[in-house]
């Protein structure tokens, strides 16, 4: 009976360190599951080996617990930097840029954007361990208004308060690709100033300007109206006249034959019908005799 229970503790003994262990190797493996999502690549790195040139792709990873793992996305992401979180920023993220005409004014931007995947463990090695969105939010976002400032001083505001904006947006999204490619390994799918917040001062100085270009535009407009009308009375002369000496040729050309089509033998021939039909005439001093 006492060997029974003694079996029966060990028993019970070794099914609990099995279930102990069983438990351990499943914390283990969960504590060791790194999970990439949709979108993203992973660079792992760790104290003894640095970081490995390898990187974690989308899906299910065994990663020691000793090692770190870093997420970039090469997926397309969005930067919105808004005046009203409304429109997507998470407050006022509205900026200054600087313009031609050395003013400042207020935009909303967005920006579409990912991480080069052949680049990102050279870009995790330069800043030092930072993830993707690190970079971003502490790295890009500050250079944003100098980097966009940079083609903006170039326009004036006019230009970009109501001018070509896609023109403009075009220049911006190859430049920040340019700049940001070469600087963080991200690539500018899209850049654009999608709103202008001009202050109250600003706002009458753009007010201003644009009822002067509206009175120019209708001066202009009046000018290029006169100028049709003129040029139609001149068109009207000119057409009248040439009808006047079409005319004219036609009639000198009439004549012309007429006279040619009159000689001597036709005029005899004419004073013999005459004759015929009215007899002669001689006129003798203040008498005209009548002989048939």
């Amino acid at each position: 009976m006492k060997k029974t229970i003694l079996c029966s503790s060990a028993g019970l003994i070794g099914g609990i360190a099995a279930a102990v262990l069983l438990v351990s190797t499943l914390i283990g493996c969960i504590i060791c599951l790194k999970i990439i999502p949709t979108g993203y690549v992973g660079v792992v790195y760790s104290m003894n080996g640095g970081v490995q040139d390898e990187i974690l792709t989308q899906g299910f990873h065994i990663v020691s617990p000793t090692k770190s793992v870093k997420e970039f996305t090469i997926g397309n992401e969005q930067l919105i930097l808004t005046k009203d979180e409304r429109d997507g920023s998470k407050g006022d993220d509205s900026f200054m840029i600087s313009t031609a005409d050395n003013a400042n004014i207020s935009i909303s931007f967005q920006m579409s954007y990912r991480f080069n995947q052949a680049d990102v463990v050279n870009t995790y090695k330069r800043f030092r361990g930072m993830s993707g969105e690190d970079i971003v939010n502490s790295r890009v976002r500050t250079v944003l208004k100098a980097k966009i400032s940079e083609v903006t001083t170039f326009y004036s505001m006019m230009d970009i308060y109501s001018g070509d904006r896609g023109k403009i947006n075009s220049e911006i999204t190859e430049f920040l690709n340019q700049e940001l490619s070469a600087a963080y390994g991200i690539e500018v799918i899209d850049a654009s100033i999608i709103d202008v917040h001009p202050d109250a001062q600003l706002q009458q100085t753009i007010d201003d300007r644009v009822k002067a270009m509206q009175r120019k535009q209708q001066a202009e407009a009046e000018q290029e109206t006169i100028k049709v009308q003129n040029e139609t009375k001149i068109l009207e002369a000119e057409a009248a006249a040439k009808t006047r000496q079409i005319e004219a040729e036609a009639e000198a050309n009439a004549n012309r034959t007429i006279a040619a089509s009159i000689t001597p033998e036709l005029v005899q021939m004419k004073e013999a019908e005459a004759r015929m039909e009215h007899g002669w005439v001689t006129v003798q001093g203040a008498d005209a005799v009548i002989t048939k």
